[in-house]
């Protein structure tokens, strides 16, 4: 019998479903990317704004979240990882909408929080994939919200510009980074269209345990 651990690294199923929501997460790419493109471009931006902006974000972020859980419940299968990052995304947007005048640094407290939070899960999120997924697309989008939250730690008291520019940096980076997974998945999902097209179906073993 397979092990908890061995079930977690087993990519089949999960990543053949993963695969067919792969504009999802092309969709949670661009979402980042605007949110770099807007914090760089905002002409005189405020804490304010910055703080609207991050919390349309997480808004939207949670939504692919969502539709992989909902997908997930569905199935039978692991659907609490997504739920949870989309748990934590609506905490973060819930925060900075209920209290739009929040201090820099209390917003930085909430950053690290966030991108602590959101990197772990998309790092144990991205072992439910294989490479020719975009397993380490997804590791590395992790890492780097990882290595935010690092910085600002061990930079708390920086200045409005620079807490932008870290911040656009880090949506620039996993924008990206989610693009490179989405387009991955794409290609694994045309494979298996293919697939299923010449007569060699794959099939969810989720399926075999379900009622017809």
């Amino acid at each position: 019998m397979a092990t908890t651990y061995e079930r977690m690294l087993d990519p089949g199923p999960v990543a053949m479903r993963i695969a067919g929501l792969w504009w999802a997460m092309a969709l949670r790419g661009v979402g980042a990317i605007v949110l770099g493109m807007l914090a760089l471009l905002w002409p005189a931006i405020t804490l304010f704004i910055l703080v609207l902006i991050f919390a349309a974000y997480c808004i939207a972020d949670a939504v692919f979240s969502i539709v992989l859980a909902v997908r997930g419940a569905k199935r039978r299968a692991r659907w609490w990882w997504p739920a949870l990052h989309a748990l934590v995304a609506l905490a973060a947007a819930a925060v900075a909408i209920l209290y739009p005048g929040i201090t820099t640094l209390a917003f930085i407290a909430m950053l690290i929080a966030w991108a602590m939070l959101t990197g772990v899960l998309s790092i144990v999120a991205a072992f439910r994939l294989d490479g020719a997924h975009g397993r380490w697309w997804l590791v590395a989008s992790g890492a780097v919200s990882l290595i935010l939250a690092g910085l600002l730690i061990a930079f708390p008291a920086i200045s409005l510009l620079t807490l932008t520019w870290m911040i656009a940096f880090q949506a620039f980076l996993v924008g990206s980074l989610l693009l490179g997974t989405a387009f991955r998945l794409r290609i694994r999902n045309a494979e298996r269209a293919a697939k299923d097209g010449s007569g060699t179906k794959w099939r969810d073993p989720q399926d075999a345990r379900s009622p017809v």
